[in-house]
């Protein structure tokens, strides 16, 4: 049996046997350190008076074993800090941990962390037990409850396997914590190396440097609409409501991630970044906001449309001018709708409407129209999709001076985004434009036929052979090139690649013939 094994079954038996009596049983065990007992003797002795005894003598046998006995090997190698692992909710807590997963320091970052750890003494601990500790305190003392229910833990490794270790059975013992509690809760979870940016920038707020990373990771995600400044007073649980909404979620995508989301709101959610990966389990809590649901609602009553009659496009958390907001926006018979409601109260924070034409209904005969479930699906067979395999699909029908002008058709799969035109009365395609997020650029294509499939022909080069040709030409690699956008189009006829990016400082714009690869045009700048 392993050390680790060991120590699992010792604490299942003392949760069973004497669930309170963990603290106590590892103070007894540090007073008696180096100390020889008669085993045989002692539980003669005791057989009688105390029926616990001889699970705490086995509890300091154990830690012993498991520390290395206390012996000199213990104080030089297994006495160094190899993981830094911080836990943040609003208390925030440092623990210093050696390679063998032993809790070498606790520190408080801040008042209500010095709270959590006032009567408890983790140092010689194993690292998950006093997780497990730390979340018991976090719930004794109001931390985490139904309304902020959101823990965020990080490990800073220099060995990358073994921070990642560390990170998921760190992971395990929080939720396994939240779940003995009833507790409907929240992880987020994250692997970093030192950099020095980071650091900076969590000493400069007086925050650790897991939230700064969460927080960097927001403003990445957010294209730098949001900065660092105004998120970093939010909460753990208001970060993640942010976070998580920056996924395909209802419609949504912030070109922060590249592989997506795997499960649902209720289950384990797993999202990858530009950044280090940072794994969420659970779902931040809602309770202290009106909704989703409830922010489309107001949306739909200040606008004076029916939900029957709108097409939402997208619906999410942000936070705007100091305070949490939900995004709302719908379209209408051509008319584009965009609000901001309060989270807290509901209120209508900023309202805007963009119409097409005044749209008589009576007017207009629409028989002859294919109907939006068709033009949905001419889009998709173009785009060699299937429904069941996008993220969230809408179609509506566009308008342009009161007149219908054609079915606008938009739909997520993957991490690519997909915009049509349709035409009214067939399954024409009449303009498409896809756009790709997580550093594999975007494409786009405008065409006045229809077609099946990518629409790319066997005279097509394609747009990773135009991307290559511009790169060459410009004597620039892949790897060093950033901002990297391709766009099929037509001129007069003719299919071209358009591709821009940028490199050692400067700006390059290139047109490329989509049949035969040949450079049309090209201009580089400084930038």
């Amino acid at each position: 049996m392993t050390d680790h094994e060991l120590e699992r079954r010792l604490r299942t038996a003392l949760d069973h046997a004497a669930p309170n009596d963990l603290e106590g049983v590892l103070s007894r065990c540090e007073t008696g350190k180096g100390t020889v007992i008669d085993m045989t003797n002692a539980v003669e002795t005791k057989k009688k008076k105390n029926r616990w005894a001889p699970l705490a003598a086995a509890a300091c046998l154990a830690l012993v074993l498991a520390g290395g006995g206390g012996g000199y090997y213990y104080y030089t190698a297994n006495n160094a800090v190899a993981s830094l692992v911080s836990l943040d909710v609003n208390p925030s807590i440092q623990l210093g941990v050696n390679k063998n997963e032993k809790v070498l320091s606790a520190t408080p970052m801040n008042d209500d962390g010095a709270e959590i750890l006032a009567d408890m003494d983790l140092k010689g601990t194993p690292a998950d037990v006093a997780m497990y500790a730390i979340i018991g305190s976090l719930l004794q003392h109001g931390y985490v409850d139904e309304l902020a229910n959101s823990i965020l833990i990080t490990v800073e490794d220099d060995d990358q396997a073994r921070g990642e270790k560390l990170q998921q059975e760190l992971t395990a013992q929080a939720d396994a914590a939240l779940e003995n509690a009833q507790v409907s809760g929240a992880v987020l979870a994250q692997t970093l190396q030192h950099t020095e940016e980071l650091s900076q920038k969590a000493q400069e707020y007086g925050i650790s440097t897991g939230k700064a990373a969460l927080i960097q990771a927001i403003v990445e995600g957010s294209n730098n609409t949001k900065t660092f400044e105004e998120l970093v007073g939010l909460s753990i649980n208001e970060l993640n409501l942010l976070y998580t909404a920056q996924a395909p979620l209802e419609g949504q995508t912030s070109g922060n991630e590249q592989e997506g989301v795997i499960g649902g709101e209720d289950g384990y959610t797993f999202i990858v970044t530009e950044g280090p990966p940072i794994v969420v389990t659970g779902s931040a809590s809602q309770s202290a906001y009106i909704g989703l649901e409830a922010a489309k609602e107001a949306a739909l009553k200040h606008a004076g449309v029916s939900a029957s009659d709108a097409t939402f496009v997208e619906a999410e958390y942000d936070y705007d001018d100091g305070r949490m907001v939900y995004e709302v926006e719908f379209h209408v018979k051509g008319t584009e709708y965009d609000y901001e409601i309060d989270a807290l109260t509901g209120a209508v924070v900023k309202y805007e409407s963009e119409q097409s034409g005044s749209h008589q209904g009576s007017s207009v005969d629409t028989s002859s129209f294919i109907g939006e479930s068709a033009a949905k699906q001419a889009a998709l067979t173009y785009a060699g999709v299937k429904e069941s395999e996008t993220t969230y699909c809408n179609a509506w029908l566009e308008y342009d001076d009161g007149r219908p002008e054609c079915y606008e058709v938009e739909f997520m799969a993957g991490n690519t985004r997909y915009e049509y035109k349709i035409a009214l009365t067939s399954a024409t395609v009449l303009e498409s434009e896809q756009e790709s997020y997580g550093g594999s650029g975007s494409s786009g294509q405008s065409t006045g036929q229809s077609g099946s499939g990518s629409g790319t022909s066997s005279t097509d080069i394609g747009a990773e052979k135009a991307k290559s040709i511009a790169l060459n030409h410009a004597g620039v690699s892949a790897s060093q090139a950033s901002q990297m956008k391709v766009e099929r189009d037509t001129d007069d006829g003719v299919l071209e690649y358009e591709v821009e990016f940028k490199a050692g400082g400067k700006e390059y714009e290139y047109t490329i013939h989509g049949g035969t690869g040949q450079i049309l045009k090209y201009e580089s700048d400084w930038d």
